[in-house]
């Protein structure tokens, strides 16, 4: 008996000890429980709020936004969109394929002319190929001007962002007339100085020839007629230079090949650059035919030469290079007055003084001279540019202080049986991209194209760090051992190109490099800043040039890895 209830009070203290500790287990089940419940209504709380700040901000924005899922379905936009696209708001709907999109602003004449459905095919096989991003701007039915940013999405699909930039193109409009009107201000007060100084002399001279006719001299009155006679001409040539600043003056455009005119060049341009200075002319062989005035071509050379010989007192290398070149349209968008397409390149390069980005940004204005007082009129490159834009071609200034400077002429090219292509947004499915996780690290002082040249990068499936100089260029290559190549500009404040690449192959050897610059290639290698063998590519370069180069660059690093011998 005592037995049995021994073993029942045992029983009983156990029952009972398990039943305070499920108790004690229950209530902290119960407090555990409780405090998720907080937990997850203060994370839902947060969430919506989230939610609720993000719908009041999309609805606030001025601008348009459109989001797409990965199969180019809609499923957000905000009361802006269709205003601005374009589109029936009663149309939207989540869901809604973006081909009915596309119908309604085709139809609607947001595309201008275009064949409805073809138009509508070839938009949405361009964003399916990924090759519809960045910024475009479209000029609306309404005359207004509309600026389209689109953006991946890391899950698949896009955000596309439509700001109304009529107001801002228009104060640029005004901006631009000012500027217009000031230079027309210092071209008057330039002409009326010089024009001055030339009456004076034409008049004060035929009435000194007068006088000595007067006197039964006349030898003197010879010599005086001569000298009026030269101011006379003088004012003709200022003429003449001011119809080309005003792109009025009368030109012949033929047909021309671009290397037989700079042959034909080389003797007069080496007699008047002097026996201080060396020219070398690099011309490409398969030069597509130009479509300008030949004369006025020669006279621009010239014109640069003389430039180039002045910019270097000690002496130098001036280097004439020709090339089939092709601007883009992204090119073109950025630039005022330029059409995307096929031109041929003359080049003259120089390794003198160089200008200030100031200095470099008024180089084409009326009467402005870097060349000291009674040195130039400041009409030369002003000539230069009236020809080009007259020949619709396009001119560009690439110079650094104590570097030298590039001037590149842009000439149209001679149209052939077959129209050339030109740039539209047609897919490039061919382009090379990333591969596993490829860094590339990109040094670029100007803030607009590193801006480019990242957002570029990263659509190609890059990681991407920007860098404005070498110093933080050096810095982030220490914080990030991903890096696998190294893109950068030739000339940069402080370290230039090469003196960074130097210092990034010393930490990190194997690294593999990218240059690119504004100059030619051949004025860089004859200033001993770049080796021939190194590679590089210059602006202004396309996005498919720049898929093409940067995998080139790598893809060379990983071949010359592999053939590397091993050190045991």
């Amino acid at each position: 008996m005592w037995m049995f209830a021994t073993g029942s009070f045992v029983l009983v203290v156990l029952l009972v000890t398990f039943l305070a500790r499920e108790r004690h287990a229950a209530r902290h089940c119960q407090q555990a429980v409780l405090q998720c419940r907080t937990s997850f209504a203060a994370l839902a709380e947060q969430t919506r709020m989230q939610i609720a700040k993000m719908d009041a901000i999309i609805t606030g924005m001025p601008d348009g936004i459109m989001v797409l899922d990965s199969n180019l379905r809609l499923v957000e936009w905000n009361a802006h969109f269709p205003e601005f696209a374009g589109v029936p708001k009663e149309l939207l709907r989540i869901g809604l394929d973006l081909s009915d999109i596309l119908r309604a602003q085709a139809t609607a004449g947001e595309f201008g002319p275009v064949d409805v459905e073809a138009e509508i095919a070839r938009r949405v096989a361009l964003l399916r190929s990924g090759g519809s991003t960045g910024a475009i701007e479209r000029t609306r039915p309404n005359g207004g001007t509309l600026e389209l940013r689109r953006s991946p999405l890391s899950g698949g699909g896009f955000v596309t962002l439509y700001t109304d930039i009529s107001k801002r193109r228009q104060a640029e409009n005004q901006l631009r007339q000012a500027q217009k009107m000031e230079a027309v201000g210092q071209l008057t007060g330039g002409v009326a100085h010089d024009f001055n100084n030339l009456l004076m002399v034409i008049l004060g001279n035929l009435e000194m020839a007068e006088h000595a006719l007067d006197t039964s001299d006349p030898l003197r009155a010879y010599r005086k007629i001569k000298t009026a006679q030269g101011a006379a001409q003088r004012a003709a040539t200022l003429t003449t230079r001011l119809l080309a600043f005003a792109r009025q003056q009368s030109l012949e455009p033929q047909p021309i090949n671009a290397n037989k005119i700079v042959f034909g060049m080389s003797e007069i341009i080496r007699h008047s650059i002097g026996n201080k200075n060396e020219l070398e002319t690099v011309l490409a062989g398969g030069l597509w035919d130009a479509v300008v005035d030949p004369n006025q071509l020669e006279n621009a050379l010239l014109n640069l030469a003389i430039n180039a010989r002045d910019a270097m007192p000690a002496g130098g290398k001036i280097t004439i290079e020709t090339a089939n070149a092709h601007l883009s349209v992204a090119y073109a968008a950025s630039h005022v007055e330029v059409m995307p397409g096929q031109y041929v390149l003359v080049a003259v390069s120089d390794g003198g003084t160089g200008m200030t980005p100031e200095e470099a940004a008024r180089a084409f204005e009326p009467f402005f001279t870097t060349k000291d007082v009674g040195k130039g009129s400041g009409l030369g490159l002003s000539q230069v540019f009236g020809f080009i834009k007259q020949s619709n071609g396009h001119v560009k200034i690439y110079s650094e202080l104590g570097a030298g400077t590039t001037v590149k002429l842009y000439l149209p090219r001679l149209a052939v049986e077959r129209p050339p292509v030109i740039e539209t947004e047609t897919p490039h499915p061919e382009l090379p991209r990333a591969r596993n996780e490829e860094c590339v690290l990109v040094v670029e002082d100007d803030a607009d194209v590193l801006a480019y040249s990242v957002d570029a990068l990263e659509t190609l499936g890059y990681h991407v760090l920007g860098a404005k100089d070498a110093s933080s260029a050096l810095t982030a290559l220490e914080r990030h051992s991903n890096v696998t190549l190294l893109f950068t500009d030739v000339e940069l404040p402080g370290l230039n190109g090469p003196e960074l690449v130097q210092e990034a192959l010393r930490r990190r050897p194997g690294l593999a490099v990218l240059y690119t610059t504004g100059y030619t290639a051949n004025a860089v290698v004859h200033r001993n800043v770049l080796d021939r063998q190194v590679r590089s590519i210059n602006k202004p370069f396309n996005f498919a040039e720049l898929a093409t180069t940067v995998r080139e660059a790598l893809d060379r690093r990983m071949v010359e890895g592999a053939q590397k011998p091993d050190d045991g």
